[in-house]
């Protein structure tokens, strides 16, 4: 093997790190209210959101309850892109005293969706929005 394709391996190999690591960024929200996310219940509290993409492109969205030490892991569906610059929010759909996080708004353009229950023909719901600080965006 030459020197030549040893370093394009290497070159390859870092490139594959730097873009599974160039996706990650931190949001923290103070949520005041309990919620389902990926089918787990979380309680209310202060939450670290770590969305991170992989090197092979799927996005990756750990919630991190800092008062309980509780966290899940679910993957979102990209729903929209836009400008970056906005503020990072959680978006929440909820119906009588159950509410689910349905919606992921880093702050860097992207709109994430998350699977949602399914309601009841004449189900009242109502949303929530949490606006979020970005912590660290890498």
């Amino acid at each position: 093997m030459t020197n030549f394709t040893k370093n394009m391996m290497i070159a390859a190999a870092a490139l594959v790190v730097a873009a599974g690591v160039a996706g990650a960024q931190t949001i923290r929200a103070e949520v005041p209210f309990g919620f389902r996310a990926a089918g787990t219940v979380m309680a209310a509290g202060s939450y670290h959101v770590d969305a991170n993409t992989s090197s092979g492109g799927t996005m990756v969205v750990k919630l991190w309850n800092a008062d309980t030490h509780r966290s899940v892991l679910t993957m979102p569906i990209l729903h929209s892109t836009g400008k970056p610059g906005a503020a990072p929010t959680l978006t929440f759909e909820c119906s009588g005293t159950d509410c689910t996080l349905v919606q992921l708004a880093p702050g860097n353009g992207a709109t994430y969706r998350f699977r949602r229950p399914a309601l009841g023909k004449d189900e009242n719901t109502r949303v929530a929005v949490i606006r979020a600080v970005l912590v660290n965006a890498r």
